[in-house]
């Protein structure tokens, strides 16, 4: 079971919560160069990709100043391999014309591609799978499969279930894990890239083989599995599987792509983006992804920036994707003028979001949009947070210390207008510690009902295309609340009311104390924390925060200003896109983050 060290076990239950410690890639900052420095140039990528290809294990290939005009995809296909840049400042990846996916024919058409096969190993054809016939407790380190050939020490296995066929687990108005099914979803399809009719898909990392039974880390996150849902597992080969490999301290311009996404990491684990800008200064295109993780563990996107398109129309443009991705980190990312700046899109589990700031987006700042549980959002400053009931449910989401406030700098906001909008089949969610205010919010909740103007806007059905799906009663009977500041109420609220202490199912008993930890996940403050513009207090937001920097709108005191919204406002504007609107900042990593490689 859940070890009692962690941080949220004397406010969260054991079952509605997991071990966030470990999410993210173990980052190796890579020393050893290989071949020349290569030289800014036009035409395709074939003399990057080759220099990738001929690369030696634990060393990088660096680019140069300047601006490369790409006319085809780089294929950063190698594991133990960095790709690095001079800088998001410096060096510029102009790529031009419509790129391909060729590297790993998964999804959309991209520019960039951080994988080593060409196939979706869940979905059109897994190379292994078997019957998981034992060990389904949540917390559990040890599984019995029916067949282990091809399965190693340190492959990554994926462990699923089927969908539940009806409402819920273990009775009515509890625990839904659904897509397609009647009741469920307006339009199904929740779980891309994963075996059809399994949403919930875990990532773990094998760590010993004894015979059928196999040991992995960092344990079961879900408290639903059993037999009766004909629980399974797939993995891929290790060649299939891209390891440790990064890509650092550039620019991706999708632009001129013609309508091309941006970057891809598949079939992935412990790789990561780092200091990475990427910029699409048109409206052009459709199903466009700035950045996009499939079949993805332990995988980090940190210190890097999102920006466009430049409209104020919502367009099907996302600034970072999550696709069947586990224990995985977004920390300290900047995302500008986003039609959907954060979309979690399909079997997501156990992943952490924190300290991101959005700015000018269009959307909500997150929408839950396909299928996924138990990861964590913490110290984000962004405007509203929805979770939405077009593709899937969502379940036993942590929202702690983050500061919403709606429409101050995301005036365009209008899709989803409440603090946090949790719609039908949103339910065991924990909303703990965090600042939620801003004049447009002038009622404290609503339930069963669409209130624009609500902190929280709960069981609504929403207004999706597709199948009808009813209000539901059970998101607000199963919310955990507790220690948040609202402008409604102008005070922090411990109420035990609010604490689903009493439910039959997952109950949360009523915390003994108002204290609050500092992180959910990390031990100390990170050594990103200091930059050039200042030092903000640790914990940067929460009621327990006096004296806040913010005045842009009303927190009662109880927030500062993140390290990434520090670097979006002191950063100056790019001349090389003079006439963007918003103008796109001149952003460099190393400028705003110093001491980002030094620790957490």
């Amino acid at each position: 079971m859940i070890a009692p060290a962690q941080p949220w076990s004397a406010i969260i239950a054991a079952s509605r919560a997991t071990d966030w410690s470990s999410a993210g890639a173990t980052i190796v900052n890579r020393t050893r160069q290989c071949g020349a420095t290569i030289a800014a140039y036009s035409g395709t990528a074939a003399k990057i990709n080759n220099a990738i290809s001929a690369c030696p294990a634990d060393r990088f290939v660096q680019l140069g100043a300047g601006t490369f005009n790409l006319s085809t995809e780089i294929q950063l296909s190698k594991s133990n391999v960095t790709l690095r840049g001079m800088g998001a400042d410096q060096t510029n990846l102009n790529f031009t014309g419509t790129s391909g996916n060729s590297a790993c024919a998964i999804g959309e058409n991209r520019v960039v591609s951080l994988c080593t096969g060409g196939r979706n190993i869940a979905v059109a054809d897994p190379e292994h799978t078997a019957t998981w016939t034992a060990g389904y407790g949540k917390g559990t380190t040890v599984v019995t499969l029916s067949r282990t050939r091809g399965l190693e020490v340190g492959s990554t296995l994926w462990l699923d279930q089927v969908n539940d066929a009806s409402d819920g687990f273990p009775a009515a108005g509890d625990l839904w894990i659904c897509s397609g099914e009647a009741g469920c979803s307006n339009q199904g399809g929740g779980e891309s890239f994963a075996r059809a009719g399994r949403g919930q898909v875990e990532g773990q990392v094998v760590t010993a083989i004894n015979g059928s039974n196999v040991t992995i880390a960092p344990g079961l996150r879900m408290p639903n599995y059993g037999a009766a849902r004909s629980p399974g597992a797939w993995w891929g080969n290790a060649t299939t599987i891209l390891k440790n490999t990064g890509l650092e301290n550039l620019t991706v311009d999708l632009t001129n792509s013609g309508g091309a996404s941006g970057i891809y990491v598949v079939n992935a684990t412990n790789c990561w983006v780092s200091g990475v800008r990427v910029v699409k200064a048109d409206t052009g295109g459709s199903n466009i992804r700035q950045l996009s993780t499939i079949n993805a563990l332990n995988v980090t996107v940190k210190d890097s920036y999102f920006y466009g398109p430049p409209t104020t129309q919502l367009v099907s443009v996302y600034g970072i994707s999550l696709h069947v991705t586990s224990s995985s980190l977004l920390q300290n990312n900047i995302l500008h003028k986003n039609s959907a700046p954060i979309v979690p899109n399909s079997a997501y589990y156990g992943n952490v979001l924190g300290y991101n700031y959005v700015d000018a987006g269009l959307g909500a700042s997150v929408v839950l949009h396909g299928v996924g549980a138990m990861n964590l959002y913490e110290g984000n400053n962004w405007g509203a947070f929805s979770g939405d009931v077009i593709h899937a449910s969502h379940a036993f989401e942590t929202l702690f210390r983050n500061h919403h406030d709606g429409r101050e700098h995301n005036p365009n906001d209008t899709e989803a207008s409440a603090a946090i909008s949790l719609y039908s089949k949103n339910r065991f969610f924990n909303i703990i510690g965090n600042v939620l205010g801003t004049p447009h919010w002038t009622s404290y909740q609503s339930s069963q009902a669409h209130h624009q103007h609500a902190i929280y806007e709960f069981g609504w059905q929403g207004t999706g295309s597709g199948n009808p799906v009813p209000s539901d009663a059970h998101v607000l009977r199963t919310v955990l609340r507790w220690g948040n500041w609202d402008n409604v109420n102008s005070a922090t609220r411990f109420l035990a009311s609010e604490v689903p202490s009493g439910i039959p199912s997952f109950p949360n008993p009523v915390p003994a104390s108002q204290a609050l930890p500092t992180s959910f996940y990390l031990g100390r403050q990170p050594a990103w924390w200091t930059t050039p513009f200042g030092t903000p207090p640790w914990p940067p937001i929460g009621p327990d925060v006096a004296g806040g920097n913010i005045s842009t709108s009303p927190t009662g005191g109880h927030a500062n200003k993140i390290p990434a919204r520090l670097c979006f406002e002191n950063s100056g504007l790019d001349p090389a896109y003079p006439s963007s609107n918003p103008r796109i900042k001149l952003f460099g990593a190393s400028s705003c983050y110093p001491r980002s490689g030094d620790g957490l």
